[in-house]
């Protein structure tokens, strides 16, 4: 039986995007809605959705026939291809396309709603095979539940310092003389593009100063030690940063979730990389009037998906495998967490982390890394060697020799005040002279210091 009820008119959003098209689809839209209501859950058995169902689908189809005519440009705009439907859902598996609005815009989406989408499209695609426009029944490559989904590829150290060192030269361009005159036209286009000239107007002054820009590997640097979000990085704006504290200060509405923590500290490295593409960005014109820190090659704000290819661009030519990983740019942040965790207090890694609660922190990032795993792995099997060579050998020996090493160094300092005693003493002339070796601790600092005070001040 066929519904009465009229489905939900597509968002303006989407008529804006179809234009004179936009009615077409409507109509397109009308007859799915009935065609659900009716046999959407069973076509065979005519069996139909529930409405509330069938209204989320539509709600659904309406982003992703936006994303699709967004990102494919198809030459028919009134329908999602087929084709286009798992690049559509590899993007936002990836985080390439992410939410649209509210608080949490520009955060990964959710495993049960990637699972969604792919059910709309796979709904959509049933549709167009049973009305006898398609002739298979489409099924999507990405399996997604809704279950906690792959969470973002964490890099080792060796793969961090070599994404850290190509982010430094990335985009050098070859010498302008060494180059062929027949190559020089392709690399002025890229020229033309980086500065938004027109190619013929490329010189070799241009090259110059095209060819090298610490944009990318301020984003790099300061996205990893702030474990910025792709929103944060689109929001950044330049009074963020204090030189003086070297700390990035992100407000709480500009944040991709509404963190009380504002102030997070940044690595010196970071800090002198920033402050060299601030002196940098003034000379640009496309930055004129505003205070955005990064801003792409159009002048507009970064967005998820351009990060994530730019990260994966810079691990492919650092040698890095992209392959069957999930690197997207949440891995910098992801990476970060793991390894403050890992290496120092479970706070340090929630306030860099801007966390409300420590569960989050731990959950998440408590993670150790490879090569320290490796380390005492290594160490296991010394010992197990060792055991095997020596019955009489106990591996936790070594252990507790280290730890009554470390308490005898620990107690020497207060023997050794004594070798400070009457250190201090007076010249001729009124002066002080110190004659002593000083053990470099806090016990001795403090004798000296005080035998110093008092001959400084006796009569």
């Amino acid at each position: 039986m066929t519904s009465t009820k009229s489905p939900a008119a597509i968002t303006e959003a989407l008529q804006e995007k179809l234009g004179d098209a936009a009615e077409d689809v409507q109509r397109a839209y009308r007859d799915l809605h009935t065609w659900m209501i009716d046999k959407g859950k069973n076509p065979r058995r005519e069996i139909g959705l529930n409405e509330s169902t069938a209204k989320n689908y539509l709600n659904r189809l309406d982003q992703l026939h936006r994303f699709s005519i967004t990102y494919f440009d198809p030459d028919d705009p009134t329908k999602i291809e087929d084709e286009h439907a798992d690049d559509l859902l590899l993007m936002i598996d990836r985080a390439e396309i992410t939410k649209q609005r509210g608080k949490n815009k520009g955060e990964e989406y959710g495993e049960s709603t990637k699972r969604k989408f792919a059910d709309t499209l796979e709904c959509y695609f049933r549709w167009q095979y049973y009305e006898g426009t398609m002739d298979y029944e489409w099924e999507p490559k990405i399996n997604f539940s809704d279950e906690k989904g792959e969470s973002a590829y964490r890099f080792t150290y060796r793969e961090l310092g070599l994404l850290f060192e190509e982010a430094e030269s990335y985009g050098a361009l070859p010498s302008y003389y060494d180059t062929p005159v027949d190559e020089r036209e392709k690399i002025d286009g890229l020229v033309a593009q980086r500065l938004g000239i027109p190619k013929e107007d490329v010189t070799r002054n241009d090259w110059l100063h095209a060819d090298w820009s610490g944009k990318v590997n301020s984003m790099v640097t300061v996205g990893f030690d702030a474990g910025l979000a792709p929103i944060e990085i689109g929001n950044a704006e330049t009074h963020w940063y204090d030189p003086k504290s070297n700390t990035l200060k992100i407000p709480t509405k500009y944040a991709c979730k509404e963190r009380e923590k504002e102030e997070i500290g940044l690595s010196d490295r970071s800090g002198d990389v920033l402050s060299g593409w601030f002196q940098e960005r003034r000379h640009l014109e496309k930055y004129d009037g505003s205070n955005k820190i990064w801003l792409n090659r159009e002048g507009n704000s970064y967005q998820s998906g351009s990060l994530c290819n730019l990260l994966r661009n810079l691990c492919e030519e650092a040698g890095i495998k992209t392959d069957d990983r999930k690197i997207v740019w949440y891995s910098l942040r992801q990476t970060m967490g793991r390894n403050v965790t890992a290496e120092g207090e479970l706070s340090e890694a929630n306030d860099q982390l801007r966390h409300e609660r420590y569960e989050t922190t731990q959950e998440a990032y408590n993670q150790t890394p490879v090569e320290k795993l490796q380390l005492r792995l290594n160490e296991t099997q010394r010992k197990a060697e060792k055991a095997a060579a020596d019955p009489e050998y106990n591996p936790f020996a070594e252990e507790a020799d280290a730890t009554s090493s470390t308490a005898t160094t620990n107690t020497r300092p207060a023997q050794e005040t004594n070798e400070t005693t009457a250190a201090v003493s007076k010249t001729h002339s009124g002066g002080l002279h110190i004659d002593a070796v000083i053990p470099d601790t806090t016990e001795a600092r403090v004798d000296i210091t005080r035998q110093i005070l008092q001959d400084g001040t006796e009569e």
